[in-house]
């Protein structure tokens, strides 16, 4: 049994539903019920039972439950104490756009040696990668995760900017709104993507032409081309400012970029190498 999955099957028993369970540990449904099964083989035995009303644990279940909490609360502590010895390097996990460089010439030695870097596109393989372990905490978009497990902390707010071509009519208005977008043609990466995230939150009630890239130059390259425009976060509009391109901030929509991890110790130690 991959110890990880602990804490998927805490959670589906707290839950009784693995929609919710799925929803909490931002995981796909099938595959949170792929583990759970996975669980069920390694103890020989149906932990849990299922009816219309929800999915809920057999007398072996409830066994289990028992000491598997008991278990994720000494690797916990465990975990806790290794950091504070100091014999541990923190994985840490970070979207390309996060400004690192921020701290690059002064924190460098500290970083390459309190730190292990590994890098996504978005926050939700990072949330994922979280989830499995792999890492321990990450530094993406709080607003991306609605997981009340998980303890967050800002580092900074990053303003959202349209990019469009100089013959685009956006380029006589002053401010540009979300309701100024609903004509237009919206180029986005495929999903998982951040913005894509952001725009479903937030617009969730206004129906917008949105077409998918696989990559932000392949986006760029059609803006250019008069073939729509994108919303991308500010900290990438060096990627664009030698493109001819026109760019101005999406008016009334940010997002928070900051330190998220199941363990607020972790999360505080790389909150003070950081600041430090």
């Amino acid at each position: 049994m991959n110890i990880e999955y602990i804490d998927d099957f805490i959670k589906v028993a707290e839950y009784q539903s693995l929609n919710q369970a799925s929803k909490i540990l931002n995981i796909s449904t099938p595959a949170l019920s792929k583990r759970i099964k996975s669980i069920e083989e390694y103890f020989e035995s149906d932990l849990f039972y299922r009816t219309s009303r929800g999915i809920f644990l057999t007398e072996n279940g409830k066994l289990v439950l028992n000491k598997v909490k008991a278990i994720k609360s000494d690797i916990d502590e465990l975990k806790i104490q290794t950091l504070k010895n100091g014999n541990s390097t923190i994985r840490i996990g970070l979207l390309p756009s996060f400004s690192l460089y921020k701290w690059a010439e002064q924190k460098k030695e500290i970083i390459n040696e309190s730190l292990s870097i590994k890098i996504e596109s978005n926050t939700q393989m990072l949330l994922d990668h979280l989830h499995d372990g792999d890492i321990d905490v990450i530094i993406g978009d709080i607003t991306a995760t609605e997981n009340s497990q998980l303890y967050s902390k800002i580092l900074y707010h990053e303003k959202y900017m349209v990019v469009f071509p100089i013959t685009s009519n956006l380029r006589i208005s002053d401010n540009i709104f979300s309701s100024d977008l609903m004509d237009e043609q919206l180029l986005l990466l495929n999903p998982p993507c951040d913005t894509l995230a952001f725009i479903q939150k937030n617009f969730s009630k206004t129906k917008m032409k949105i077409e998918h890239k696989s990559d932000l130059e392949s986006i760029l390259a059609n803006v250019k081309a008069e073939k729509g425009i994108t919303i991308i976060p500010q900290s990438l509009i060096t990627r664009v400012e030698s493109m001819n391109l026109l760019i101005k901030e999406l008016e009334n929509h940010s997002r928070e970029i900051g330190l998220i991890a199941y363990n607020e110790e972790i999360a505080q130690k790389v909150w003070n190498i950081l600041n430090e």
